[in-house]
């Protein structure tokens, strides 16, 4: 006999991997396989489901006064673990204080290599179905649940509790029965349900999927067409051929582990977060090296602009300061010009004197308006002026007979 397990599982279109309270488990040891849905508005659910499909499928016997408990046993050790670390939030430490229960949905399945045969046993709303090899219509199908006809899915599924001896609903089981070639599907309620309304096309549609991408891309085209809803979605399919043959043989198997997924989807989103942080970094450095580069530029147009003004005046003041230079250059040469001839001639050294003052005093007076508004004097004018206004004046009686006398006293 030759048997060939997949194993795909998936959360809610808004949640993560690790968010995912489907579990799912298989034991070739004991030939046993199990399949669990975890109440999404009960307490930890998921790891009540884990517990519950590892539980079963890693005993040869399942004893029914003490599986449940002992189950419960662990799911407790796990809790409080949670529970008391320091970062759990008020709400859940509320809750475990209340003793509020995990729920949890349930199918179990198990082949018995020497009888070759099988038997099933489920509690809620996750199904099994069996699918012949020569199947001719679907109601050729075995379907298991504890679902009454007709069958409606809702919020309210039978289920397994995490505390007590209370659970909802009654174990259905299915005693053995002969193995055939075929196909057992074990399901979660939403692919369950999707897998009923589509009956024949489903089978179809499950053949092609060869990984977990593939049922990934499945559930994303179903639940944008309305045809599969929302749900975390769990399926384990264990394909059984050659079944006169003694021994089980396990082939080919491709079963996804949630917590691998849930792993890989972590480092995923570590470095889509990494390379977010990484953009906004570049943008926020490019954003701020435009803002340097803008305040550059304001600070060189500023520049620029005194630059300007200052250029513009500066001529001006340059012009003026040579201008007044200049001019009190011309002065300094007109009156040493005429400290000159005054010196030359015969006039007495006090007429000299106060001719020269008094010139001074008036060239300065006369000349003030020109010095300043910079005016520029030409030194040959300057010198004439100075000469025609002395030759102009006329010489005093006294000087002319002192001249006269100094001349005679000469000869």
């Amino acid at each position: 006999m030759q048997v060939t397990i997949k194993g795909y599982i998936t959360s809610k279109e808004s949640e993560l991997f690790s968010d995912c309270a489907d579990r799912y488990a298989y034991d070739q040891t004991h030939h046993k396989f199990s399949i669990s849905d975890g109440v999404s508005k009960s307490f930890f659910p998921k790891y009540w489901a884990e517990y519950l499909v590892k539980e079963f499928v890693s005993r040869e016997k399942i004893e029914d006064e003490t599986f449940l408990p002992e189950c419960q046993e662990k799911w407790l050790k796990k809790i409080t673990e949670i529970v008391n670390k320091p970062t759990v939030k008020w709400f859940t430490q509320n809750a475990f204080n209340k003793k509020s229960p995990a729920l949890a949905t349930f199918v179990g399945l198990r082949f018995f290599e020497k009888e070759k045969k099988w038997e099933a046993s489920a509690l809620g709303d996750s199904f099994l179905f069996f699918v012949p090899k020569q199947m001719k219509t679907f109601e050729d199908c075995i379907i298991l649940s504890s679902k009454k006809e007709p069958i409606i899915f809702d919020n309210f599924p039978d289920y397994f509790s995490s505390i007590g001896e209370k659970f909802k609903g009654k174990v259905k089981q299915i005693s053995k029965r002969d193995l055939k070639d075929g196909t057992f599907y074990l399901m979660t309620d939403a692919l369950a349900e999707w897998f009923i309304n589509e009956r024949e096309n489903a089978i179809g549609k499950i053949d092609v999927w060869q990984n977990q991408k593939d049922f990934e891309r499945f559930i994303d085209e179903e639940r944008q067409t309305e045809k599969l809803g929302n749900d975390d979605s769990a399926i384990l399919i264990i394909n059984v051929e050659k079944v006169n043959k003694s021994k089980i043989k396990y082939a080919d198997n491709s079963v996804s582990d949630i917590y691998q997924l849930s792993a890989e989807q972590d480092i995923e989103i570590g470095k889509r977060e990494s390379e977010i942080a990484k953009k906004k970094e570049t943008e926020r450095k490019e954003s701020q090296r435009k803002e340097e580069e803008e305040k550059s530029k304001v600070v060189e147009s500023e520049i620029k602009e005194e630059s300007e003004l200052v250029v513009e005046k500066e001529p001006a003041n340059i012009e003026n300061n040579e201008t007044e230079e200049e001019t009190k250059g011309y002065i300094e040469k007109g009156v040493n010009f005429v400290k000159n001839v005054f010196i030359n001639s015969d006039t007495t050294n006090e007429e000299k004197e106060t001719i020269e003052e008094t010139k001074e005093i008036e060239y300065k007076q006369e000349n003030a308006e020109s010095i300043k508004v910079g005016k520029k004097e030409d030194s040959y004018t300057l010198k004439t002026e100075l000469i025609k206004d002395i030759k102009q004046e006329p010489i005093p009686k006294e000087k002319e007979s002192k001249q006269s006398k100094n001349i005679t006293d000469k000869f």
